[in-house]
C-alpha cells in the first residue's frame, strides 16, 4: 500500500458493552448520531455501530433503531455509512441477518454504504487472566461457509460494498476463494480483526502478526486493523506508517487510561498519531475514492467535512 494515501479512521462506536467502564458508550439512536458527528469532526471517514436497545444496552436488530441512525447521520455529515451484519448468524437466519440493510436501501436518501462480513466461524469464550479460566466453554459466532454464499448474494443483488472482517488468515483465505468464484469483488476493503487479551481467538496484535495479514491479501489492496477488547494504538502506528487504515472506538475497547472518552476524542489521537507521522487524514470523499466506492449525491447529505484539498483539518 501507498503511505502517502490519505489515512482512512473507521469509528467503532458500540460493538461491545463497555458503558459499565465508560458513560458515554452509546445505546440509543440520538446518543449514536452524536457520537458520529464527533468522529466525523475529529477525522472518521467510516462509522460502524450496532443496534442497541436504548435504556438496557441489549443488541437488538430493529429496523427502526438503524434507519433512525441513518437518517441522522445523513443529515449531519456525509460519513460512509457501515452497519453491522454482525450478531445474528444462526444458520437459516439470513433475512434477519439483513433486513436493516434493505430497509435502508429501499429508502434512496438513506441507504447503505458498505457492510461488513466476516468469512469464518470462531470461538468466543472470554478469558479471565485472573482465574485462569474462561468465562464460558461454549459460546460459538457460527459463520458457515453456505451461509457467507447466501448473505454476499444478497447483498451482490443489491450493490453492497462489502468489506471483508478477517480474524486470522483462514478467514482471508476464505474470502479469496469468494473472490475467485465471483462472489466477493475484487474490490474489497480488509479489515484484519486483532484481539486483546481476553479474547484469544483473533490474531494476535503483533508486527510479524500483522505482516502475515498483509501477506495474504492481494497485492496494493486497501487494507485496516482494529483490536477487539483490547488496545489498537500500537497497531495504528504500524499502520499508519505501512500505508494501512486505522479502526477505533468504544465499540472495541473501553479505553479508560484516557479517562471516560467520547469516540470522536479516540478518533482524534489517531488523527494526531497520523500528523504526527506525516499522512493525511481522509475525508470521507477521499475515502470513497480510496476504495473506489461510488460518490454519493451532495444534495442527500448537506453536511461536509471540506476536503483536504481544499481545507486542511486541524488536529486538535
Amino acid at each position: 500500500m501507498n503511505s502517502s494515501l490519505p489515512l482512512i479512521i473507521e469509528c467503532r462506536c458500540n460493538d461491545m458493552d463497555y458503558r459499565q467502564d465508560n458513560p458515554n458508550f452509546p445505546y440509543s439512536p440520538k446518543e449514536i448520531v452524536q457520537e458520529a458527528v464527533r468522529a466525523w469532526e475529529a477525522g472518521a471517514s467510516i462509522f460502524h455501530w450496532h443496534g442497541r436497545d436504548p435504556i438496557g444496552g441489549k443488541w437488538l436488530n430493529d429496523v427502526e433503531l438503524y434507519l433512525e441512525v441513518i437518517e441522522g447521520i445523513r443529515e449531519k455529515t456525509d460519513l460512509i455509512v457501515d452497519p453491522t451484519l454482525g450478531y445474528v448468524t444462526t444458520q437459516n437466519q439470513v433475512e434477519e441477518r439483513v433486513r436493516h440493510v434493505l430497509a435502508a436501501i429501499a429508502n434512496p436518501a438513506l441507504g447503505v454504504d458498505m457492510v461488513p462480513l466476516e468469512f469464518g466461524s470462531f470461538n468466543a469464550d472470554f478469558w479471565d487472566p485472573q482465574a485462569k479460566q474462561f468465562k464460558t466453554y461454549d459460546q460459538v459466532y457460527a459463520n458457515s461457509r453456505a451461509h457467507i454464499q447466501t448473505v454476499l448474494k444478497i447483498l451482490n443483488e443489491n450493490n453492497v460494498f462489502v468489506s471483508c472482517a478477517c480474524w486470522d488468515i483462514g478467514q482471508v483465505r476464505t474470502a479469496r476463494c469468494f473472490q475467485e468464484m465471483k462472489l466477493l469483488s475484487q474490490n474489497t476493503f480488509w479489515e484484519f480483526v486483532f484481539t486483546g487479551e481476553i479474547m484469544p481467538t483473533g490474531a494476535l496484535g503483533t508486527y510479524s502478526g500483522l505482516q502475515a495479514m498483509i501477506d495474504a491479501i492481494p497485492p496494493d489492496a486497501p487494507w485496516l486493523v482494529m483490536c477487539w477488547n483490547g488496545d489498537v494504538m500500537h497497531l495504528a502506528a504500524w499502520a499508519i506508517t505501512q500505508g494501512g487504515h486505522v479502526g477505533i472506538g468504544l465499540g472495541d475497547y473501553p479505553y479508560t487510561r484516557f479517562g471516560t472518552p467520547h469516540n470522536g476524542e479516540l478518533v482524534e489521537k489517531v488523527a494526531q498519531m497520523a500528523n504526527t507521522l506525516g499522512r493525511e487524514v481522509a475525508t470521507p470523499a477521499q475515502a470513497r475514492e480510496i476504495l473506489k466506492m461510488p460518490p454519493r449525491d451532495s444534495a442527500s447529505h448537506p453536511g461536509k467535512r471540506s476536503s483536504l484539498e481544499d481545507e486542511v483539518i486541524e488536529v486538535r
